[in-house]
């Protein structure tokens, strides 16, 4: 049996649908399986073991009704017999019918009944929801319960040795290396400049060295936030330790001690790797959808409603997307002051 699995987009959202490939590929080893996913996030998924082939959907090449209809059917040839769509939008949802799969799987929409074979309705008030939901697809393929696991990413041997190169030139081995994602993919998801700052300070009270993470056109806005920090902290940033893509960032994250930061796509590959975190969310995420492996000693998290919930009472986080920055005001530093403390305690021992 020939399968695919389609999850445009973001990183963090490819990483996590490889669990849909993983537990398919764990079931029924003979299967062959597909990943249809956007150039952009290779690195997440190279090597994987549980994935044959990638399929690339280029979002500027497929643009438009009719395009997306003529990739769907150009799918045809590989005769898959299940389509599984993670995505649930237009850009995978024509994909997915005209491919020519007997078998359509995706989520409930008003639209998608007519569209697809199996719908799933995603069970709510669920820890995890990210991984849960996906493995409901699954569950109406194979026709079976299945466990729940995490995502993963597989680096190779040489790319970890580089990587532990290029940072014994920059680096002190005798110190403890904590990755700062300190940048979210937009200021609706980032910790305000002045609480990041705040948070780095009470981080380098310990003896360790921080790793500035962050996009090359968010360099101007991280400055901000180093300028920001008291000089002893400075001292302990490493501003400029730039990589070459982002496989060789997934290295040099790999021989880190712990992430710490903004939550979003460097946290999922983090965990990934089996990095420990600490992970600030934003006020209008929804923080049992994406706070995967929590516990109170290796992966924690923080977000407002641990410390105001009537705030989010009978609410979503989502509805108070617009209203992010004003939420962010009342997040202070010294809610998890003492939790962040402890975390880093324990990695500098």
């Amino acid at each position: 049996m020939k399968v695919l699995v389609i999850q445009n987009k973001m990183i963090g959202d490819v990483l996590t649908s490889t669990v849909i490939c993983e537990t398919i590929k764990k079931h029924q080893p003979n299967w062959e399986i597909h990943y249809m996913i956007q150039p952009n996030t290779l690195a997440v998924v190279e090597n994987n073991p549980f994935i044959d082939k990638i399929v690339f959907f280029e979002p500027q090449k497929h643009k438009g009704f009719f395009k997306l209809i003529s990739f769907g059917t150009s799918l045809a040839s590989e005769k898959y017999d299940a389509v599984i769509d993670a995505y649930g939008k237009w850009e995978s949802i024509l994909p997915a019918y005209f491919c020519g799969a007997k078998i359509r799987i995706g989520f409930k929409k008003w639209y998608t009944s007519l569209l697809f074979t199996n719908i799933i309705i995603q069970e709510k008030n669920v820890e995890g929801s990210a991984v849960y939901h996906r493995l409901q697809l699954v569950e109406a393929l194979l026709k079976t319960k299945p466990e729940i696991i995490f995502p993963k990413i597989y680096l190779t041997d040489t790319e970890i040795n580089e990587a532990k190169i290029a940072m014994k030139e920059r680096l002190d081995p005798a110190l403890k290396i904590i990755m700062i994602s300190v940048l979210g993919s937009g200021k609706s998801k980032s910790l305000p400049p002045e609480k990041m700052a705040e948070t780095l300070n009470i981080i380098a009270e310990q003896e360790v060295q921080l790793l500035f993470n962050f996009m090359p056109n968010q360099q101007d806005e991280a400055k901000v936030i180093y300028d920001l920090c008291k000089p002893q902290t400075q001292q302990k940033i490493v501003f400029d330790f730039y990589t070459k893509g982002l496989r060789a960032f997934l290295a040099i994250l790999s021989q880190c001690d712990a992430l710490i930061g903004n939550e979003g796509g460097a946290v999922n590959m983090a965990k990934a790797l089996n990095i420990k975190t600490f992970t600030i969310f934003s006020p209008w995420i929804n923080k049992s959808s994406w706070n995967m492996l929590s516990d109170k000693e290796n992966h924690i998290a923080v977000h407002l409603k641990d410390y105001f919930p009537d705030l989010y009472e009978n609410k979503h986080p989502k509805e108070f997307k617009g209203k992010s920055l004003e939420l962010y005001d009342k997040l202070d530093s010294n809610l998890y002051k003492e939790s962040l403390q402890e975390f880093v305690k324990r990695i500098s021992l």
